[in-house]
C-alpha cells in the first residue's frame, strides 16, 4: 500500500509539478518566445498569386508584432479576430507550433471578376458580389472585367454576373479565358467581349451553360471558314445569330 501511495503521489503530484516547473523555467528563459511566423495559403486558385502576394506580405508584417512574445501568453482568439477582419480572408486556422512558431493558415476569397471604375481603378469582386479593396494593374488576377456604372451600386447585379461567368467553362473556344469584358443591359442582359477577336457575344441571363456551348461551336465554325464576325447573338431559344463585320 505504501508503495502504491508513493507511486500515486509521484504520478499525480511530483511529476506534474516538476513538468510545470520545467515549462515555467523554459518560458522565463524565452524558450517559447515566437521566433517564426508561418503564413500559409490554402486552396487558392492558380492565377490569383499576383493578387494575394501583397496581402500575404502585409499580413506577415502585421503579425510581426507577436515576435518575441511567449506562445503561452498569445491569445489565438484575438489574432483570429484580427485576421478575419481582412476582407480578402474567407476562413483561417491559427495554432501554436511548439516551441517557437505561430502558424496561420488562410483560405482567401477567390476573385471572380474585376470592376473598372471611372477613375480607372480595378476593384476585385468575390463570389457574393462584394467589392474588395482596389488593386494595382500588376496585382490584378486574370479574370474578366465588368464595365458600366450599373454595377457600382448593385451588389445583386455583380453577384448575378459572377453566377453567369461561373456557368461558362474554364477552357474552350468560348470560355472564361477568352472573355475580356462583361457589360449589362436591362433589356438584353449580359454582353461579353472576346479577347482576341473583339466579337460581342449577347448572352442574356439564363441557360448560360447551354448558350456558351453553342457559342463555342459557332466560334470553331467561324475560325474554320475564316469568317470575321462582329456579333454573336446567343440569347435566342434554339439558335445562334451571327453578324459578320461586313453586315449592316
Amino acid at each position: 500500500m505504501k508503495k502504491l501511495a508513493v507511486q500515486l503521489i509521484f504520478g499525480f503530484i511530483v511529476l506534474p509539478l516538476s513538468l510545470a516547473g520545467s515549462l515555467y523555467y523554459l518560458n522565463q528563459r524565452g524558450f517559447f518566445n515566437v521566433a517564426n511566423i508561418e503564413v500559409v495559403l490554402e486552396r487558392h486558385k492558380p492565377g490569383q498569386e499576383q493578387f494575394l502576394r501583397p496581402h500575404i506580405d502585409n499580413l506577415e508584417a502585421a503579425l510581426g508584432k507577436y515576435k518575441g512574445l511567449s506562445l503561452w501568453s498569445i491569445k489565438l482568439s484575438s489574432i483570429s479576430r484580427e485576421v478575419s477582419s481582412l476582407n480578402w480572408v474567407d476562413s483561417l486556422n491559427i495554432k501554436r507550433s511548439w516551441p517557437a512558431t505561430l502558424s496561420v493558415r488562410v483560405q482567401p476569397h477567390e476573385v471572380k471578376l474585376l470592376y473598372i471604375s471611372k477613375q480607372g481603378k480595378l476593384v476585385p469582386i468575390i463570389q457574393d458580389g462584394r467589392f474588395l479593396d482596389p488593386v494595382e494593374t500588376r496585382e490584378a488576377p486574370d479574370v474578366a472585367i465588368l464595365e458600366g456604372e450599373v454595377f457600382l451600386k448593385k451588389t445583386d447585379l455583380r453577384k448575378k454576373a459572377v453566377d453567369v461567368i461561373e456557368q461558362i467553362p474554364a477552357e474552350g473556344s468560348f470560355s472564361k479565358k477568352t472573355i475580356s469584358e462583361i457589360r449589362y443591359d436591362s433589356k438584353e442582359g449580359f454582353w461579353m467581349t472576346m479577347i482576341k477577336t473583339g466579337i460581342q457575344v449577347k448572352m442574356g441571363e439564363d441557360q448560360v451553360a447551354l448558350k456558351a456551348a453553342r457559342v463555342s461551336q459557332v466560334v470553331d465554325y467561324l475560325d474554320s471558314r475564316q469568317f470575321d464576325a462582329r456579333v454573336i447573338d446567343a440569347n435566342l431559344s434554339k439558335k445562334v445569330l451571327v453578324r459578320l463585320r461586313k453586315d449592316p
